[in-house]
């Protein structure tokens, strides 16, 4: 019975042991530290599933590229780090922490180089022999592992949880850290002697769960990490330690404070991490030239920078804070290019942790240490080579501003930094190449970013790898990156519309009416020439005439004695008796009258015969002289909608039949760019795309102008741009050749009138983006026109009244937006639509005809819903 109760015991403590066994996920690059290390001397990386270390040595535009496997098949890597400053002639070495996955007992380890340098081998080997670099300089005899029996893995210890085991190297590569809850070690790599430090002797607070750390040229560390406990939740903490000796003493703590009590990061309680998480994962970064930390918290997805009292050792607050939104993933990684510039690893996952983009930030950190966007990768310069991502785990930037990319896969990525005038090459291989920078664009510095977009009013004239940009020529068109100074603004930056809108309708529609107005009105507002043609004028000019010669009749009637005037007054009375049109011969006063009528009579006439031929409007030539209104016409104006659900009637129904069958022809015109005919195509976009041909191409003084015969009225077009070069402006025009036609049987003349519309698009200080889509609204446009005369023929003439629709503020954007956009190739989408839900018919009517009985259609809008009438 003894015996069966001791096998039990037995029993019981192996199957404890297979519980609480390390198990990790040998597959994953994104779990319990960083796989990648790297400096200007050597990148490594761990590859769990394979039990071995990938190393590479510098420089990094040779494949100098070795695998050696772990000293044993039962190490799990947490991390792996390098001296961030090793130097050609330092000791080439790494280091890295983990857990053997047998026993349980967390190590740290180092191996050193003993082969030929990098710079030493493409120095002096042959360029055939170059990609056979020797690896005989990395042996598992060399290297050193210093295991800890006495902090076994387990996962029910609460004050070792060794989930959380983090290492860095001080700059010049003489010890390494590593830090976990129960434990802290310094590791004098030249000596290969390791000092323990017990975690609840040094954490303030013995919770704390560390997940990034860094060490300064100073000797003082920043760790972070999480405090609290499962029950309630986990706050991110970070501690300031000071090297003294072989001691670690921390000597300040700052504790993650939301932005404000009611923010989604206040209602955070990371209940559960204290368990492995990804999601949890931080990352620290010191800049020891300004002696700041810059913090990535990916859970509140937030960067904090925090600036570092030098004589104190402590944090200086407020901190700078900088969050990506609600959700997860900002600060994966952060690391310094140099003093004033930042990276940022900035991962989007929503809250469940689902992830939807990974972007490379680069922040210039020297105005009040503000978060200014400098660069984002990928973007329309730099998109990523097919065998990196498109998930993001962590970078690396070295001191010469080389950055290493590592991708959830394992896959590597190396951008190296280009001279002045080029930008870094990353779509193809696995290091990136020096491409000159574009026309509009130029580079003045070494380094990663993109070329900067010339500012408005700069160019490059068509010139790649520039250093600078010089001042356009006077009036030309030089919008935000243009490729070219000398382009004309009013070349091809015109718009035509030939939409015009008909004059309002009189307010008096009888002829009775209007006549009166303009036989009996003068106009002393308006300029001389009304006076001179108003009929009341003239006959108040006749009876002033008449009034003087009454009074010389009165006069000579009762004041001449002289025999000469009696005989006088007698002749002037016969004469205007003689005219005397109202008392028909008997009263010379009358006469008098009879002139003004006359004068009244010949106004009449004129404008009468004046205003008949005022019509049709189309057709009226000159202004209208006989009037002081210049643009009278003899015309009722009328406009209303048809709905094209109502059939157009018969004498309609040619003009509708041509509107449908005239062929259209679409010009496009991309102004100030570098791009020309052999970078486009063109595709019909339908349930498969098919490509159309382009009828004419030209590509000259800095603007490429594209051609293409419409296949119908409604199509759904694709110009594709190969390339990134930038475009200033953009006109699209819509052409088609008119006809005539004559119908006896109908008495009526149709007449489809040419189009030759065209609009531009330019914006002041940006560009056009990659994406750009308009969209053209046709409108049928019918103007009918009714004869002059009974027997004459009715006019209707049709035309399409093309509208551009789109938003100038969606297809215009300036360099930071521009820097977001990824694409290799640009685009422009076209859609041509006709209205499909009314039609638009336009008519004038005589107000002074032979015979008015009319019939009146309706012009109209697309934008109007309406019924056809008639009157």
């Amino acid at each position: 019975m003894l015996s069966l109760f001791k096998h039990l015991a037995l029993y019981l403590v192996l199957v404890t042991a297979i519980v609480t066994s390390f198990s990790p996920d040998q597959s994953s690059f994104d779990a319990y530290g960083l796989k990648l290390a790297a400096n200007d001397i050597l990148l490594v990386e761990s590859l769990p599933s394979q039990y071995s270390f990938l190393l590479r040595l510098a420089p990094f535009n040779y494949s100098l590229t070795c695998t050696l496997g772990y000293s044993s098949s039962n190490q799990y890597v947490y991390a792996v780090a390098l001296a961030a400053q090793m130097q050609a002639n330092s000791t080439i070495r790494f280091v890295f922490i983990g857990v053997n996955t047998k026993t349980n007992v967390p190590f740290i380890g180092l191996l050193d180089y003993t082969g030929i340098s990098g710079a030493a081998y493409v120095a002096t080997t042959k360029t055939s022999q170059k990609n056979t670099f020797p690896c005989d300089g990395w042996s598992v005899d060399n290297y050193r592992i210093h295991n800890f029996n006495q902090f076994v893995y387990g996962e029910s210890d609460v004050d070792n949880n060794i989930n959380f085991y983090v290492v860095a190297v001080e700059p010049m590569g003489k010890f390494a850290y590593a830090f976990t809850q129960g434990f802290l070690l310094l590791y004098n790599l030249q000596t290969d002697n390791v000092s323990i430090q017990l975690g609840n002797l040094t954490w303030p607070d013995s919770s704390f769960l560390p997940h990034a750390a860094d060490v300064s040229e100073n000797l003082f560390i920043v760790v972070l990490g999480y405090v609290g406990d499962s029950s309630s939740k986990y706050t991110p903490c970070a501690y300031l330690l000071k090297i003294s000796g072989l001691n670690l003493t921390v000597l300040e703590t700052w504790i993650y404070t939301p932005p404000t009590s009611t923010s989604w990061q206040a209602s955070l309680t990371n209940w559960n991490a204290d368990t492995y998480s990804a999601k949890y994962d931080m990352s620290v970064s010191i800049n020891d030239a300004e002696s700041q930390v810059l913090l990535g918290i990916q859970i509140t997805n937030t960067i904090v920078l925090l600036n570092i009292n030098q004589t104190s050792t402590t944090f200086l607050l407020p901190p700078q804070t900088l969050s990506n939104g609600k959700g997860i993933g900002m600060g994966k990684t952060v690391d310094w290019l140099d003093e004033n510039t930042s990276l940022v690893l900035v991962n989007t996952y929503s809250l469940s942790y689902v992830w939807s983009a990974s972007q490379i930030f680069t922040y210039n950190m020297n105005t009040n240490h503000n978060f200014t966007i400098v660069s984002i990768i990928p973007n329309t310069q730099q998109t990523l080579a097919p065998g990196i991502g498109p998930i993001l785990i962590s970078l690396v930037g070295t001191q010469s501003g080389v950055i290493i990319l590592l991708d959830s896969q394992g896959n590597y990525y190396i951008i190296l930094p280009t001279p002045l005038g080029d930008t870094s090459d990353t779509s193809t291989n696995l290091v990136s190449s020096n491409l000159p920078c574009m026309p509009g664009t130029f580079s003045s510095a070494f380094n990663i970013q993109p070329c900067s977009l010339c500012p408005e009013n700069y160019s490059t004239f068509g010139l790649t790898g520039q250093v600078s940009c010089e001042l356009c020529a006077s009036n030309a068109f030089c919008p935000l990156g243009a490729a070219f100074g000398n382009v004309s603004a009013s070349s091809l930056l015109t718009s035509t519309n030939q939409a015009a809108a008909y004059p309002l309708p009189p307010q008096s529609v009888q002829f009775e009416n209007i006549l009166m107005e303009n036989m009996f009105t003068i106009s002393f507002s308006s300029s001389n020439r009304c006076l001179l043609v108003s009929p009341l004028f003239w006959v108040l000019i006749s009876m002033l005439l008449g009034i003087l010669i009454a009074l010389v009749m009165t006069i000579l009637k009762y004041c001449a004695t002289h025999p000469l005037g009696k005989k006088t007054r007698r002749g002037l009375k016969q004469f205007f008796k003689h005219f005397d049109l109202i008392g028909e011969g008997d009263l010379w006063i009358g006469g008098i009258a009879s002139f003004a009528i006359l004068i009244l009579v010949i106004f009449a006439y004129v404008f009468s015969n004046g205003y008949f031929y005022r019509y049709p409007i189309e057709k009226i030539s000159g202004n209208a002289t006989f009037a002081c209104d210049l643009t009278l016409s003899n015309a009722q104006f009328s406009t209303r909608l048809m709905s094209l659900m109502v059939s157009p009637k018969a004498d309609e129904l040619p003009i509708f039949e041509l509107l449908n069958a005239q062929l259209f022809t679409l010009h496009v015109d991309f102004v100030n760019t570098f791009f020309s005919c052999t970078d486009v195509t063109l595709t019909q976009i339908k349930d498969i795309n098919l490509p159309l041909p382009i009828s004419s191409c030209n590509s000259s003084d800095g603007s490429l102008s594209l051609a293409a015969i419409l296949p119908s009225h409604g199509v759904n077009l694709q110009f594709l741009l190969a390339g990134i070069n930038t475009i200033g402006g953009i006109r699209l025009a819509l052409e088609g050749s008119g006809t005539q036609q004559e119908n006896d049987i109908l008495q009526a003349s149709y007449t489809l009138v040419d189009i030759t519309f065209a609009q531009a698009f330019s914006a002041s200080g940006l560009l056009l983006t990659q994406q750009p889509s308009f969209t053209f609204q046709l409108t049928k446009m019918i103007n009918r026109t009714y004869p002059l005369t009974e027997d004459g023929q009715t006019q209707l003439s049709g035309i399409w009244m093309p509208y551009v629709s789109t938003d100038i503020n969606d297809i215009f954007v300036n360099e930071n937006d521009d820097q977001e956009e990824n694409s290799c190739t640009g685009g422009l989408r076209v859609v041509s639509k006709q209205s499909n839900e009314l039609c638009s018919v336009a008519f004038d009517k005589l107000m002074v005809r032979v015979k008015s009985v009319l019939r009146l259609n309706s012009f109209m809008d697309a934008s109007l819903a309406g019924v056809r009438n008639e009157t």
